[in-house]
């Protein structure tokens, strides 16, 4: 037992606080393995204690069934997906396995098992000189920028040894201790109350800029406080679980030490709530609230300590508004607030205009679109437990096709910030049905238990418990905690407080060692053991990734290559190793190694379009344009609108015709319908179609062409060769003709008389009259316009054309051109983004934008 309370300690304590700021390049990553390992720690020690006593006694509780229930239903949908998968995938899918599927088996299902079987004594013990003690020992880490010790070199332990560091650590691990020395829900609570609130304090500390421990921004999270957990959006889930807790903690106490003492730590969390900017955990917390003020018993706790609860409500108000006072943090806050002015009845859609969307929202709705995609594709068992970021991924493609003003949307994910559509995506309507119906029995006996159970401690504190656990379900619906393995842990250890104290004791089993039970022992110690490798392996994966970065950051292309070899060798599945290793072996144009790797970071994920697009590129310098086409289209089938490599596969098939089946050319085809302004691409579509013999097909997409860039002469010429003399000829080439014809006399329009002039803008008007659907007619009249002295006449035809063909290339560029001439320069670069937009990497538009901002900069 005191080796399960030092483990317990360093769960609740050091997970939460332990980060390093130079080891890997997300800082979670190291508490994560660490808390795999206490946990598989925690399992062999039983497993261990089981063999040696010959019996164990655990609680079996009225929850176990249901969540049972739902573990099984979980791993069978991940074997019907395996199953039902082609070969290339499965790989892709075990790893899936391992990286997800593992955070319920082992996280959530290991906190369920430990936390059930932890009493839940009923009786809340004074703990503040222990909350004050770690108070004290929080300031002391603001010493380590002084005393630490730094180790020679650039390996591991040079980045993690400390002697002074080391110290604390011992010294707080050992203060948990004695907090748990008697092992009760409530004493665990009050750990977790103390991790809880150091995380909050440092996080205010970084929000007044005294962050001595990471002295540098963390990419998109530089303007919040993200504090020890790495994401702002973990730490706030954390504080919305356990705050109804500690609310009943600060009414039911009578010492006016402990008022001060849970008082503070309750204002401590709602002060980093605000530094947080995160709006779903602000609903949450109101959710969690008002739940409370639901439960009877509670309500009666609150009117009993009106005074107290009164003074406390005041001054939560003034430290929620604190922020808005404080120069670092009112810009971001009052952004954050204003934004939430988007949204609007009318904004719940994804048939929105490009300059209407409104990321938090969209980026939402559009991951939920893609669930439901995932959902109907296996509606009865879903995708598979861990299958979500691979099934996302490759199913995501249908609602860009759909809603291609969202491509900028396009992203990666493990969930979508839903936790309904997560279950219906990956579980179907099974994995659904039995996540609710789990938590349907929590809320069922909870409420028997109140109904049988007198007013007290227990009572209320078990009612506060469930309510932070509706909260985190609640923030959960717009958030992703619950699938990250911190905010997991201890949602599932209340989720097994709950079941604790509610429970009945007769349901105590004893099991006996014989040959079954000491084989099922055996196999849990083998397990802990893989664990430990596994979180091993992916440690070292993650640490030779993030110096490699760092030796490639500095040049060091050697160290680099080596670094990131060793980090894929590590971890098969480390993508992001193989992805920097691949392009660094690219950069340096060596194919086959490249090559290599990168099909080796396929098997691991087989989901990443860029992996895919990359590896063609080396098979093309290896000249195996089999492999390029492969992965060409296998890109195009994850990334629909990726122009670079409709491009590269249409030059390749245009080279070597055999490669021109019908699966490529309905992907080539495609991409003449979502980049229609990309005449290279109808060009070799078109000599395509006349290398394979297909005269007809060709003579449609010239004609095609023609229609979209009639002052393309190039296309007109290859058109008006299909034709014989004696063939009727389609009437795009008369009006091409004609519409060139002027484009050339709008080109010598110096020396002109006032007559010619009239006469031709006279034509061009009549030209756009009879045409109104062909662009180039209204923008060659701009043109004209433009070299005649009339912006103003220009500008409103270009706008008129952008109103209606919102991605035309040509009008685009000619806006953007005269709205520099008059010195616009925001509105010249918002043209110039449009064309980039449509067209990623325009040379063009590449160019002027960077002139721009070289001239503003």
């Amino acid at each position: 037992m005191k080796i399960m309370r030092v483990l317990l300690s360093a769960c609740f304590l050091a997970v939460p606080l332990l980060f390093f700021t130079d080891l890997t390049s997300n800082p979670f990553t190291v508490q994560s393995v660490l808390l795999y390992v206490l946990l598989a720690c925690m399992y062999g020690v039983s497993a261990v204690r089981f063999l040696r006593a010959g019996h164990i006694n655990f609680t079996r509780t009225f929850f176990d069934l249901a969540f049972i229930m739902y573990v099984l239903a979980a791993l069978v949908s991940w074997l019907s997906a395996v199953s039902a998968a082609p070969q290339y995938l499965r790989q892709t899918m075990f790893y899936n396995f391992l990286d997800f599927g593992t955070l319920l088996l082992i996280v959530a299902l290991g906190a369920y098992v430990i936390s059930k079987n932890v009493v839940f004594s009923g009786v809340i013990e004074s703990k503040t000189n222990y909350i004050l003690l770690f108070i004290g020992w929080g300031a002391l880490w603001f010493l380590l920028p002084r005393l630490k010790t730094s180790l020679a070199g650039d390996g591991f332990f040079a980045h993690t040894f400390d002697v002074y560091g080391l110290i604390l650590w011992g010294v707080g691990i050992w203060l948990g201790t004695r907090i748990l020395r008697k092992l009760t829900q409530e004493n665990v609570l009050v750990l977790s109350f103390i991790a809880c609130a150091l995380a909050c304090m440092y996080g205010v500390f970084q929000s007044f800029g005294l962050d001595v421990l990471w002295p540098f921004d963390m990419h998109q999270f530089a303007s919040r406080a993200f504090s020890t957990f790495g994401n702002p959006n973990f730490l706030s889930s954390f504080v919305v679980m356990l705050l109804p807790g500690l609310l009943v903690y600060y009414m039911r106490t009578e010492s006016r030490k402990d008022i001060c003492v849970y008082g503070f730590l309750v204002l401590v969390y709602l002060f980093y709530l605000s530094f947080s900017l995160c709006r779903s955990c602000w609903i949450a917390a109101g959710a969690g609230l008002l739940m409370m003020w639901m439960f009877g018993t509670l309500r009666a706790l609150i009117w009993q300590r009106k005074a107290r609860v009164f003074w406390l409500v005041v001054l939560g108000v003034a430290v929620t508004y604190l922020p808005v006072f404080m120069q670092s943090t009112r810009t971001a806050l009052v952004q954050r607030v204003a934004e939430t002015a988007q949204v609007t009845p009318a904004s719940f859609t994804l048939g929105v205009q490009r300059d209407k969307i409104f990321p938090s929202l969209h980026q939402r709705l559009y991951m939920w679109d893609v669930s439901k995609g995932i959902f109907l594709e296996r509606p009865v068992m879903g995708a598979g437990l861990g299958n979500f970021q691979m099934a996302f991924a490759r199913t995501q493609h249908q609602t860009l096709l759909h809603h291609p003003n969202l491509r900028e949307l396009k992203t990666t994910t493990n969930s979508p910030h839903n936790e309904f559509f997560f279950q219906l995506a990956q579980g179907g309507i099974v994995g659904l049905g039995l996540f609710l119906f789990m938590f349907m029995v929590l809320f069922l006996e909870v409420h028997d238990f109140a109904a049988r159970k007198k007013e007290g401690d227990k009572k209320q504190l078990l009612q506060a418990l469930f309510c932070g656990i509706l909260a985190m379900l609640a923030d959960n619906m717009l958030n992703i905690s619950l699938h990250t393995v911190v905010p997991a842990f201890i949602f599932w250890w209340i989720v097994g407080a709950e079941v604790s104290g509610v429970g009945r004791a007769e349901r105590n089993v004893e099991i006996a060692a014989n040959p079954v039970t000491k084989t099922v022992a055996l196999s849990i110690l083998s397990g802990c053991v893989f664990v430990l490798v596994w979180q091993g392996a992916v440690l070292a994966s993650q640490f030779y990734f993030f110096r490699g970065q760092k030796y490639r950051a500095r040049q060091n292309e050697a160290a680099a290559v080596a670094d990131l070899s060793k980090g894929l060798n590590w971890y098969h599945a480390n993508s992001e190793a193989g992805f920097e290793l691949g392009n660094l072996l690219l950069s340096e144009q060596k194919y086959a190694a490249a090559l290599g790797v990168y099909e080796k970071t396929m098997a691991a994920a087989a989901y990443h379009d860029a992996v895919y697009y990359h590896a063609s590129l080396a098979a093309l310098g290896l000249h195996d344009h089999a492999k390029a086409v492969r992965y060409l289209r296998e890109t195009l089938r994850l990334d629909p609108f990726n122009l670079a490599a409709y491009e590269t596969l249409a030059a390749l098939v245009h080279q070597d015709v055999i490669y021109s089946d019908g699966d490529t050319m309905t992907l080539l085809e495609r991409g003449l319908k979502l980049f229609p302004y990309d005449t290279s691409l109808w060009h070799a579509v078109g000599d395509i179609y006349l290398k394979r013999g297909e005269k007809e097909y060709a003579k449609t997409v010239y004609k095609n062409a023609l229609t979209l860039d009639t002052l393309d002469k190039s296309l007109r010429r290859s058109l008006s060769k299909l034709y014989a003399k004696d063939e009727e000829r389609p009437e795009i080439l008369s009006q091409a003709e004609d519409l060139q014809g002027y484009y050339d006399q709008v080109q010598h329009l110096q020396g002109s008389s006032k007559r010619a002039l009239k006469k031709l803008r006279e034509r061009l008007e009549a030209y756009v009259r009879q045409h109104p659907q062909d662009t180039n007619g209204a923008i060659l009249l701009a043109r004209y316009f433009t070299l005649t002295g009339n912006d103003i006449k220009s500008k409103e035809l270009l706008e008129e054309v952008l109103a209606r063909h919102p991605d035309d290339l040509s009008a685009n560029l000619a806006l953007a051109t005269l709205l520099q001439k008059a010195e616009d320069t925001d509105a010249a670069k918002k043209c110039l983004e449009n064309v980039l937009f449509y067209y990623p990497k325009n040379q063009t538009a590449l160019k002027r934008l960077e002139r721009l901002n070289a001239k503003a900069n």
